[in-house]
C-alpha cells in the first residue's frame, strides 16, 4: 500500500488524463494543486535515455545534499539495480503510466564528531519515489514528474545525506481495461492432475 502522499499525487495525475491509457500533458499539470507536497516533487527528462533531474524541490535537494540538477537518476542506484530501473522508467513512458519505486538507502551523517559505535552511522532510509510521464509539444511521453515520500522514521541524526540507493520493488499502475481474469484450467495426465 503507498503512502498517502504517494496516492494523493497519483490521484491528481490520474484526474489529468483524458484518456486511461494515455499520460496528461505537461500542461496540464500544475504543481500548485499539490502545494504540501511541492519540496518533494522531481521533475526528469524522458527523452534523451539518460532520465537526468530537470527539476528537484527543496526537500529532494536536502535529502542528498546536494543540487540534483542534471544527474542521472539510474546513477543514484547501487549498480546491481541501474538496468532495471532503466528498464522501468523506459516501460513506464512506453505505456504511459505510473511506476512506484520502493527503494531503502543507507543514512551517511555529516557529522564526523560521532563516536563509530553511533547508531545513526547505520541508519537505513526507506522511501517510495512516484514517476508518472507526461506528453510533451510532440504528443510523445517525453518526460516524468514525480514524487518522493519517505516511510521510515528519520535517522537519528538528521544531519546527513542518502547514500545509494537499493532498489526493493517497482510496479507499474496501469489501469483497470475490463479485461476477464484467466480462468484456472486443470490438467491430467494418467488420472493425476498435474497442473
Amino acid at each position: 500500500m503507498a503512502h498517502s502522499g504517494t496516492v494523493t499525487f497519483l490521484s491528481y495525475w490520474r484526474g489529468l488524463q483524458t484518456s486511461p491509457e494515455q499520460a496528461p500533458t505537461r500542461e496540464r499539470f500544475d504543481p500548485a494543486a499539490l502545494k504540501s507536497l511541492i519540496p518533494q516533487l522531481i521533475m526528469l527528462s524522458g527523452d534523451d535515455h539518460v532520465h537526468r533531474f530537470r527539476l528537484a524541490g527543496g526537500f529532494v535537494n536536502a535529502f542528498h545534499g546536494y543540487e540534483l540538477k542534471d544527474t542521472a537518476f539510474p546513477a543514484l542506484f547501487r549498480s546491481p539495480f541501474i538496468d532495471t530501473v532503466h528498464t522501468a522508467l523506459v516501460m513506464s513512458r512506453r505505456r504511459e503510466q505510473p511506476l512506484l519505486l520502493t527503494v531503502s538507502a543507507p543514512w551517511r551523517s555529516f557529522d564526523s564528531l560521532i563516536a563509530e559505535d553511533d547508531l545513526s552511522q547505520s541508519d537505513t532510509v526507506t522511501f517510495e519515489i512516484c514517476l508518472c510521464p507526461l506528453r510533451g509539444r510532440t504528443g510523445q511521453a517525453d518526460r516524468f514528474v514525480g514524487v518522493y515520500q519517505t516511510t521510515s522514521a528519520p535517522p537519528k541524526n538528521p544531519r546527513g545525506s542518502v547514500g545509494r540507493y537499493n532498489l526493493v520493488s517497482s510496479r507499474l499502475y496501469e489501469p483497470n481495461r475490463g479485461a476477464a481474469a484467466a480462468h484456472l484450467r486443470l490438467v491430467a495426465a494418467e488420472g493425476k492432475r498435474i497442473a
